[in-house]
């Protein structure tokens, strides 16, 4: 039966696709929704998140908290099929709140490289590919956009904030018309295929881009570093934020702070705006309930 558009609510959790350079603090602003709960990152990257440890211990008992609600596991191009396992075992039985993916852009290459490794067999080969097979060939995109095309579809059904972390890779898009050739700047999310670029961002209410921001001080002759996350689309630096949209609000700081919690203020704010337009009690405003798990 069709539903109505009135009986929309909030979502009680949100997918996000937290996107910028590497070092600007993605990784633990995805972190800090471990103060709802337990959360799990799928680590692609590097070969630790040393960065969470650094971070949060700054923090007292608070960033305590954080760390000991964080569980993660490392992949690689040796086991990118057993992080799509391990998000389709999660529909049964999910004890996070948030399940985290970073970093997508790494999972991409991860997937390619995978794949490159087989030949006819389903058995990993031990030696090396041969010269021709450095180059990825079609079987290699596809297997790319298959394991992404599955993921994206084992996350819709999770119960729990959805975070992919993506590094944009500058490169340039060549367009021939004609006598006319177009060459533009472009920021891929992804290592290899353009198809798998386009189909991620759909599936994502929030994406947001981070960046940061040098605050000279003349009088100290000195600078401060801001972090900032970018709520609206810039130059070619695409975002959107539909929960927040047409509020004013079109950054985040997040210096120091746990992003979760600036997050979460300006949405229970505006939610609390809006739903007071529909709800004949003003005094019992309706807002995602983000901690329903606990």
């Amino acid at each position: 039966m069709p539903r109505q558009a009135l009986e929309i609510q909030a979502d009680d959790y949100t997918s996000f696709l937290f996107k910028g350079p590497p070092g600007f603090g993605k990784t633990l602003a995805a972190a800090s929704f471990a103060l709802l709960g337990p959360v799990y990152i799928a680590y692609f990257d590097k070969k630790n998140p040393v960065e969470l440890f650094r971070f949060f211990s700054r923090f007292g008992e608070k960033g305590k908290k954080i760390l000991s609600n964080i569980s993660y596991d490392l992949y690689s191009s040796a086991n990118p099929h057993e992080y799509l396992n391990h998000l389709w075992s999660l529909r049964t039985s999910n004890p996070y709140v948030a399940h985290i993916t970073d970093s997508v852009t790494t999972l991409t290459a991860a997937a390619v490289n995978w794949s490159q490794a087989f030949g006819n067999s389903t058995v990993r080969k031990e030696t090396q590919p041969e010269p021709s097979k450095i180059i990825p060939g079609f079987d290699e995109y596809k297997v790319e956009t298959a394991l992404i095309a599955q993921s994206l579809d084992a996350c819709r059904l999770l119960d729990c904030h959805i975070i992919w972390i993506a590094h944009p890779l500058p490169s340039l898009k060549i367009e021939e018309s004609g006598t006319t050739i177009r060459v533009t700047k472009v920021n891929n999310i992804v290592t290899y295929g353009s198809k798998v670029a386009g189909m991620i961002p759909p599936n994502f209410t929030e994406i947001y881009h981070f960046s940061q921001k040098i605050e000279w001080n003349p009088g100290q002759g000195n600078g401060s570093k801001r972090f900032i996350v970018n709520l609206e689309s810039s130059g070619d630096e695409f975002a959107k934020s539909p929960m927040l949209e047409g509020t004013g609000i079109t950054e985040l700081d997040i210096t120091n702070k746990f992003f979760y919690e600036v997050w979460k203020e300006k949405v229970d704010e505006i939610y609390k705006h809006d739903q007071a337009k529909l709800n004949p009690d003003p005094n019992n405003p309706i807002v995602p309930n983000f901690t329903k798990k606990w």
